[in-house]
């Protein structure tokens, strides 16, 4: 799988990623790109894995897990911090995947900050994608 695409439910933009590297999702994973778009924005970004849990598929099954509901926002962040998830939901079954892009952790550093909008349906096959993307090992 070359890519693994969460696109937004109101026809408008998702979250894009990436330029895995290694390229076989069967090695652990060392890096990849992650783009945001929405409307007229588009931003991507570099994120380092570390081998050691550093991709979201975990968080992603989680939310397969809890589709009926969970309470409050779920969150995760990669090793160095260029990349939030932060996924809460309301009570019809729409989830909002907020997601933060950022270059480094200096406060002059630029941001950006996009709303994903999935539905709850969506969640079962975003985490078997995840999955098959990042890979099951590391």
């Amino acid at each position: 799988m070359d890519e693994f695409l969460i696109a937004s439910a109101t026809g408008h933009g998702g979250l894009l990623f990436f330029d895995r590297s290694p390229h076989p999702p069967t090695e652990p994973i060392a890096s990849y790109r992650v783009r945001v778009t929405d409307h007229h924005l588009s931003a991507e970004i570099d994120v380092y894995a570390g081998y050691l849990m550093g991709h979201p598929a975990p968080f992603f099954a989680d939310l397969a897990r809890q589709w009926t509901g969970w309470s409050g926002e779920l969150v995760w962040q990669s090793l160095e911090g260029e990349l939030t998830l932060r996924c809460s939901r309301d009570r019809v079954g729409h989830c909002f995947l907020r997601v933060e892009l950022r270059p480094g952790q200096m406060p002059v550093d630029w941001r950006v900050v996009a709303t994903i909008l999935i539905e709850a349906g969506q969640l079962e096959g975003i985490g078997r994608r995840a999955g098959l993307y990042f890979g099951r090992s590391a």
